[in-house]
């Protein structure tokens, strides 16, 4: 499978390594340089089919999966378990920063926007109220 969104730097292999352990799927996930990740998979069909459902994430606030790519080939058997794959833990943590920075500032924007209304609100508010003292 290919997962493509904000699915890198967002604890998306720990989610779906979550996800497989509760199907009791096989395989792993890893990230991709060009910023999807790569989740394979082996198991049960009724297990993959609640794994596919589950690595979704639709419930998750940080995690925003665009798309899945499914592709199939026949099982191998080779895996026992399932794990999440990391890369050199100096560029990942560069990377989570950065989105973690991201983060921060659409966290700021939005706030900015919503006390812009909400002086507007109170502006309103304050001419009915001087409205109905006359």
């Amino acid at each position: 499978m290919g997962v493509n969104g904000r699915v890198q730097g967002v604890g998306y292999r720990s989610y779906v390594a979550g996800c497989a352990a509760r199907t009791g799927v096989a395989g792993y996930v890893r990230n991709l340089p060009d910023s999807t990740v790569e989740i394979v998979a082996e198991g049960e069909a009724a297990d993959l089919a609640a794994f596919l459902d589950a690595v979704e994430a639709q419930d998750e606030p940080v995690i925003s999966v665009e798309g899945i790519t499914i592709s199939l080939t026949k099982p191998t058997g080779e895996f026992t378990g399932f794990e999440a794959r990391f890369g050199d833990r100096k560029e990942e943590i560069f990377k989570r920063s950065m989105l973690a920075l991201d983060l921060m500032k659409e966290i700021l924007k939005t706030e900015q926007e919503m006390l812009a209304e909400q002086r507007k609100t109170n502006a309103l508010l304050e001419e009915l109220v001087e409205a109905g003292k006359r």
